[in-house]
């Protein structure tokens, strides 16, 4: 029989120890899986030919790696661990509703246990996880969506899957009340995009096949990528040089998810006419630091206690 891809979930939980595995304790439903662990099959360097042929004769093992991408719908209860392993810190105030703030740290967490369930066939636990990159996006008549890349340490065989426990999260979904506030000014979206990129990299070292714990190798970078309907403003902004704020907001009822990219700047404000329909504008918003704040936050408000709940 073939796999199929429906049922196709994703397991996870924090580390203690990067690359010791542990049980998982939150699941999510996917829109992907990309999660694999690949070999490098290298042929020999030596001159030794067949007497038969001009091939070569044997390889080795080279590297492996672990991780991939996965997808998951983004939800105001259900994705805070993955927040917090992709941005790094984690502070939770209040007493119901709860203000649970996400912000970039110097150091990512340990890292996460992910299990991903391939459909119909079997599971892959991969340990030493790390996020790369993630994406928040949404546009006009979708749900948001949570995209990560990840790096791995390595993965088990695949086999038989835990038994997951899923808990119901509200979905953000783009009518929910989604703007873009920007030198003073409000603007209601078409589109939005938001790319985390911490900048990771795999360490290769002789005596071992697999990566050591992944580090970052350049300077972590954010960026909001947007369209509205065109706006003389935001035109005049990019040539001015503007900087400030640029928030993001989600609402539905008590529960918000609002995404505030510190001392953002235009580095795009597209705006071409094509025809006589109403025209719209790609923005690209770049963040930074300046020492206090570090480029992007992100808070989120739910009944949930903890910051990195199910």
């Amino acid at each position: 029989m073939p796999t199929l891809g429906r049922g196709s979930w994703i397991g996870f939980a924090e580390e203690t120890t990067w690359g010791t595995a542990v049980s998982r304790t939150n699941f999510l439903s996917v829109v992907s899986n990309g999660l694999q662990r690949t070999t490098a099959l290298t042929p020999r360097s030596d001159l030794k030919g067949s007497s038969g042929s001009a091939m070569r004769r044997g390889h080795f093992k080279g590297f492996e790696e672990a991780g991939g991408s996965v997808v998951v719908l983004a939800t105001y209860e259900n994705i805070g661990m993955l927040c917090k392993h992709s941005l790094g810190t984690l502070n939770t105030t209040g007493a119901g509703p709860y203000t649970h703030t996400y912000t970039l740290a110097t150091t990512l967490p340990t890292g996460l246990t992910m299990e991903g369930k391939r459909g119909t066939s079997g599971a892959e636990v991969f340990e030493g996880c790390k996020v790369s990159t993630a994406t928040w996006e949404c546009s006009s008549g979708s749900e948001m969506t949570l995209s990560l890349d990840v790096i791995a340490e390595t993965a088990a065989t695949r086999s038989a899957s835990s038994s997951p426990t899923f808990v119901t999260g509200e979905r953000v979904l783009h009518h929910h009340s989604s703007t873009l506030s920007f030198d003073g000014q409000t603007y209601d979206l078409v589109s939005f995009k938001c790319t985390l990129n911490n900048s990771i990299a795999r360490r290769n070292f002789l005596g071992s096949r697999v990566t050591k714990e992944p580090a970052r190798s350049d300077y972590s970078s954010v960026q909001m990528d947007l369209s509205v309907e065109a706006a003389d403003a935001l035109y005049t902004a990019l040539h001015a040089g503007t900087t400030g704020d640029a928030v993001v907001t989600f609402a539905s009822g008590t529960k918000s998810m609002a995404f505030t990219l510190h001392n953002a700047y235009l580095t795009g404000a597209s705006d071409p006419i094509s025809g006589a329909g109403i025209v719209q504008q790609s923005l690209t918003l770049v963040g930074e630091s300046d020492g206090t704040d570090e480029g992007l936050k992100l808070v989120v408000i739910n009944d949930a206690a903890s910051g990195t709940a199910n």
